[in-house]
């Protein structure tokens, strides 16, 4: 099996051959830019020299000369694209090796979505910086973003989903280059607006009849007649002109709906290319998601080149080149808003589902790439039937692997809740984070830092970072108690819930918390659910002896060698026996 030391590798000698490669094409950029400015400048001078002989010879040079320029303006645009491309998957694969060394800064950890009054999303650092979804984010659309960032917000309890989304994501976890393909042209063509068209609702006036493409090929027909007769002498220039003023004429009546048709796709040519050469490299995948068949053979990112193409025309209407000979020679609006309204009718109901297409590819990528990063991790198991939560060698994915201590995860029957003790800085909150995060990844489908996992999908809630709030005249113990309700709300309304607690109503005196703590879980033990309770009053542990079936006790301990405090982080039966707080404290000069 490849270590993450393997994929290391891959990803520095990837970002080394693209940066190579980006230097050639730089390189290629430079002189295609001079070549193509010697060209003009050597036929101008030419055609000045030619036209000393005749003006065929003149004729000849510029035709050459505009031959070679333009050639080497094609070369120079495409040199700039490949120059770009392997720009973008240079910094691809370093980011990525960036993060295999624990350093996810690249990446968007979705600051918009943090909150603090969430179920558990703000509790287990799910969003923000230094996120788990700043580790696994790699969407490149804005609805790929907003979907992974609504199965963090709602898991999956569809056991059979679940198993949809990690059958799907795994068809892609293999596929390195295409993966960063579909990221590089989705970072490549990114455009302000992202969000998928509505063209519901719309008037068809340019193809509801034939009226106008017989108007548009007589006009062109004539004017273009009127044109070639009057340079033979045939007819009056004026005939051209008039007929000129009446294709204007034509175009201005009905210029209103032309700008109601481009309304629809204003700045679309760049989201339109940007998802056209999404679908141009998920139609290479040699595996694709059974719901999703019907969509290959080209036939999407044909339908959006072509769509791209006609946002382009219409962003051109501006330029002074059309508005003088397009719109009053091509019937330039026209003959846009005739391809365009084909293209609706034959396309527009289709096009909601292939963004939704685009976005489901898109956050399925992510999970990927999660699956490639770390080949050491498992991919979990949704279990039927009777709960069970259990893993061997959990692990928090955000800490650097060669520091994590990893350890079990049992839970099983109901209701069974495990009473958690230890000194400051043993592990607690960590170990409570590992439990919630790795449930949160099996629930959207994504691998776990376990070497196995097995789950029964249930909804999660926490207690453990709670916040006061001074405009709402809220108090922290206030907030606590809230969260506190909340939960047994949910089990009021018969849910079956997991729940994570760290230090309940640390906002009061000792004996209240005691008391309200315990009578707490004592409460809890009437509901269908599970959950693990972090505190540091080891007297709540006894609950096991007055509840054994019902009721665990697991602890953090630590040991003093010499003056020295000896942190070993493995979860272990029973209550913890040690405390550190008045250590530390004289340790630090804080006490005598």
């Amino acid at each position: 099996m490849p270590t993450i030391n393997d994929k290391k590798n891959i990803y520095a000698d990837r970002a080394t051959n693209f940066g190579a490669e980006e230097v050639k094409y730089n390189k290629l950029v430079r002189s295609t830019n001079l070549a193509r400015g010697v060209a003009f400048l050597a036929g101008a001078v030419l055609a000045i020299v030619a036209v000393n002989y005749s003006l065929a010879a003149m004729w000849i040079v510029i035709v050459i000369s505009l031959v070679v320029f333009l050639y080497f303006v094609k070369k120079n645009v495409d040199y700039e694209r490949l120059h770009d491309y392997n720009r973008t998957m240079k910094t691809i694969n370093a980011n990525e090796l960036q993060s295999l060394q624990n350093d996810n800064s690249a990446f968007d950890g979705g600051n918009d979505f943090v909150n603090s009054a969430h179920n558990f999303s703000y509790d287990l650092d799910i969003f923000g910086r230094n996120s788990i979804f700043q580790m696994i984010n790699r969407t490149c659309t804005s609805g790929g973003k907003n979907l992974l960032a609504e199965r963090f917000i709602n898991p999956v309890v569809n056991i059979n989903k679940i198993k949809q989304i990690q059958d799907d994501s795994s068809m892609f976890a293999d596929e390195l280059e295409l993966r960063q393909q579909f990221r590089a042209f989705g970072s490549l063509y990114a455009s302000d607006a992202d969000e998928i068209p509505d063209f519901g609702g719309i008037q068809y006036h340019f193809t509801s009849t034939k009226l106008w493409r017989i108007v548009s090929i007589v006009l062109i027909a004539a004017i273009i007649a009127a044109i070639v007769l009057a340079c033979m002498d045939l007819c009056s220039p004026y005939v051209g002109l008039l007929l000129y003023v009446v294709q204007l004429s034509v175009v201005g009546i009905n210029a209103k709906k032309t700008n109601d048709l481009q309304k629809l796709l204003t700045n679309g040519s760049k989201t339109f290319r940007k998802y056209e050469k999404l679908f141009e490299t998920i139609e290479k995948f040699p595996h694709q998601p059974s719901r999703f068949s019907n969509f290959g053979g080209g036939y999407v990112s044909g339908a959006l080149k072509e769509l791209a193409q006609i946002a382009a025309f219409y962003e051109q209407r501006g330029n002074m080149m059309i508005m003088i000979f397009g719109q009053g020679i091509l019937c330039y609006d026209i003959n846009i808003d005739i391809k365009f309204e084909k293209w609706l009718r034959r396309y527009a109901a289709e096009i909601p589902d292939w963004f939704a297409m685009a976005h489901e590819y898109d956050y399925l990528m992510s999970l990927a790439n999660l699956k490639y990063n770390h080949p050491e991790w498992s991919v979990p198991q949704p279990v039927e039937g009777s709960f069970i939560l259990n893993a061997i060698q959990a692990g928090h994915p955000l800490i650097d692997p060669a520091k994590m201590v990893c350890n079990d995860i049992n839970f099983s029957d109901c209701p069974f809740l495990t009473i958690l003790t230890g000194a400051n800085m043993a592990g607690k909150s960590t170990y409570l984070r590992t439990i919630g995060v790795n449930l949160i990844l099996a629930q959207i489908g994504a691998v776990v830092c376990a070497k196995d996992f097995k789950f029964s999908p249930t909804e999660i809630m926490t207690s453990i970072r709670t916040t006061d709030s001074v405009q709402d005249s809220e108090s922290y113990f206030f907030a606590e108690l809230k969260r506190l309700q909340k939960i047994v709300n949910r089990l009021e309304q018969g849910a079956t819930l997991f729940i994570i607690v760290d230090e309940m109503l640390r906002g009061t005196n000792s004996k209240d918390k005691h008391d309200g703590s315990q009578k707490f879980i004592q409460k809890l033990l009437k509901y269908n659910c599970y959950g693990i309770f972090a505190t540091h009053d080891i007297d709540i542990g006894n609950l096991r002896d007055s509840y054994p079936k019902n009721v665990n006790a697991k602890c953090f301990e630590i040991s003093f060698e010499g003056d020295s405090l000896i942190f070993d982080y493995k979860l272990k039966d029973g209550i913890s026996q040690n405390l550190n707080a008045s250590y530390l404290m004289r340790k630090m000069g804080i006490i005598e």
